[in-house]
């Protein structure tokens, strides 16, 4: 990558492999999961994505098994795949973790790195404070927060951390859009992201890492507090 003279250089990001059939599908199948065309619970049916995707059967199994791993999906014997639909104390036990783990991967870069990172992120995070702006800004606010965290993920020296994040946050991505899903909550999460973007920017990866910690319990927070609020309207529909 080039660098230009009049900014600090970019974080040295680890190359992306390039990805196989089976693992193109199940980001595809994963971004329509996220973006709720197919809701907790239902089944995903091999012989529909075999004929959306023009494949045969076998690469379909195989992206179902990746998206399974990172439990975005479940699969049953003799009842095929079906969107995993996490109870609210799973939802929490996941978040929990991704609060303790983020924070450790902030606080283990070094003052260069952090001031490299928050020069690559700033674009980001202005265009954050944007979208938390506007009423309708929900969508693109979770695809410019989700592209973020993985820019930091990008950052982190242990690559065996960076995995257990991605996959903790592509569990948990449902939930967080769940508890970003108000004007107010996004204005509180962007402001966390800037406060983060300016600690990294001073080098003190300390008050950096705290923010991150934040910005993700207040969005577990939130996603609890939406998923028992629908918990009541569930059990009155089940029971009429």
């Amino acid at each position: 990558m080039q660098q230009m003279a009049s900014h600090p250089p970019t974080p040295k990001l680890a190359p992306r492999q390039l990805q196989t059939l089976p693992e193109q599908i199940a980001e595809r199948i994963f971004t329509a999961i996220a973006a709720g065309e197919y809701g907790p619970g239902e089944r995903i049916r091999e012989e529909t994505l075999a004929e959306q995707f023009e494949v045969s059967r076998g690469p379909i199994r195989e992206a179902l098994r990746i998206l399974e791993k990172d439990a975005v999906v479940r699969i049953l014997p003799n009842r095929g795949a079906h969107v995993t639909q996490l109870s609210t104390k799973e939802v929490a036990d996941i978040f929990e973790i991704r609060v303790r783990l983020s924070g450790v991967l902030i606080s283990r870069l070094g003052e260069e790195e952090a001031t490299r990172l928050a020069a690559a992120i700033d674009a980001d995070v202005r265009a954050l404070d944007a979208a938390a702006q506007d009423p309708d800004g929900g969508p693109a606010y979770a695809q410019i927060s989700f592209r973020l965290s993985g820019f930091l993920r990008d950052a982190c020296s242990n690559e065996r951390l960076a995995e257990i994040l991605a996959s903790l946050s592509r569990q948990t991505l449902r939930y967080t859009q769940l508890g970003l899903a108000t004007p107010a909550r996004r204005k509180e999460s962007a402001r966390n992201w800037r406060a983060m973007q300016k600690a990294l920017k001073a080098g003190n990866v300390a008050v950096a890492a705290a923010a991150a910690e934040k910005l993700i319990e207040d969005s577990r927070r939130e996603a609890i507090r939406q998923l028992e609020a629908r918990q009541p309207a569930a059990a009155e529909r089940a029971n009429s």
